[in-house]
């Protein structure tokens, strides 16, 4: 951001220091800001070549070495000190031959770059919005600074400070005033350089049309969204495997061990019945031994002792004659 005046001043006091192949000047300036005798004050900055060449061979023949009690018109970037103080430093600056005590009436002139921190507001005085700025003059002077610039409300610039909303980017030329150490700038020329806010896309390739054709996916999210607006969604029930809906009654689950002792029972009932087609059903039953190859019981829940416990036969079998 941008914070610069322009200005005529009476030096008041100076200071110099050398520093690696610079001096540096140091020191207080004052400008007549009305007919009545009042000043603003500033502590300025200036830095000048050590060499003692003369100015129209140096790159910094703009520059000068202020003399004191002497007037000057100088440019520069400003800043307001927590102190209240006006900080400047001088970026170019040019000796008038005027005498101190004919000194003319010269308001800061100043040329800023900021974002509307508040929007315009309209009051009986006029227009008024906060500006706010970030100078750059030192690592330890670039903190933000608050302008509050005016315009009366018959003013030629009305449209603009009404139009003007938080985060524009804004330029402007205005008069400076400082009232208990707070900064005041009545616009004399302000132009937009850029509307929209900080929040806004910006992207390097243009948007050719926003109502373009959404793909599938794009208008199922959209449907799902519009739905999840109206109302809240509804858990879907998913179906077990061990629960069985039928004719809206639920059964109870059904156990392994259940079906294999329905499945036996029926078995050894077709065995007892003495019928020809169940005679030829052979039950398969399945025998667990133990270590000692000895059987223990079978799964039709019965159970050997060590006597009924069949034994394999021993030796050769026999050849068929």
């Amino acid at each position: 951001m941008i914070a610069n005046v322009s200005i005529i001043v009476y030096i008041i006091s100076t200071c110099e220091q050398h520093i690696s192949n610079k001096i540096l000047q140091t020191g207080s300036a004052a400008c007549k800001i009305d007919g009545d005798g009042n000043f603003t004050t500033f502590r300025y900055t200036l830095w000048l070549p050590l060499n003692d060449a003369e100015p129209e061979d140096t790159e910094d023949a703009y520059i000068r070495k202020f003399t004191q009690e002497s007037v000057y018109f100088i440019t520069g970037k400003f800043t307001m000190l927590d102190n209240g103080l006006l900080e400047l430093i001088v970026s170019s600056c040019k000796e008038l031959p005027i005498e101190k005590d004919k000194i003319p009436v010269c308001k800061p002139i100043v040329f800023l770059l900021g974002r509307v921190k508040k929007g315009c507001t309209a009051a009986e005085s006029g227009y008024y919005l906060t500006l706010e700025v970030k100078p750059y003059l030192t690592a330890d002077m670039s903190g933000p600074v608050d302008i509050v610039l005016t315009h009366p409300l018959n003013g030629r610039l009305k449209n603009i400070f009404t139009a003007s909303k938080t985060t524009s980017l804004i330029q402007c030329t205005a008069e400076l005033y400082i009232i208990e150490n707070k900064l005041y700038g009545e616009a004399i020329e302000m132009q937009f350089i850029n509307i929209k806010s900080e929040s806004s896309n910006s992207v390097p390739w243009p948007i050719t049309s926003k109502d373009r054709k959404k793909n599938s996916v794009e208008s199922r999210i959209a449907a799902v969204h519009k739905s999840m607006q109206k109302q809240p969604p509804t858990p879907a029930k998913v179906k077990t495997e061990t629960t069985i809906k039928e004719k809206g009654t639920a059964q109870k689950p059904i156990k392994v061990d259940d079906i294999a002792r329905s499945t036996i029972k029926r078995k050894r009932g077709k065995a007892t019945s003495g019928s020809d087609e169940d005679s030829s059903e052979a039950i398969v039953i399945t025998n667990e031994v133990n270590a000692d190859n000895k059987l223990l019981k079978n799964n039709s829940g019965g159970a050997y002792s060590d006597e009924e416990v069949p034994r394999p036969k021993r030796g050769r079998p026999r050849r068929k004659q």
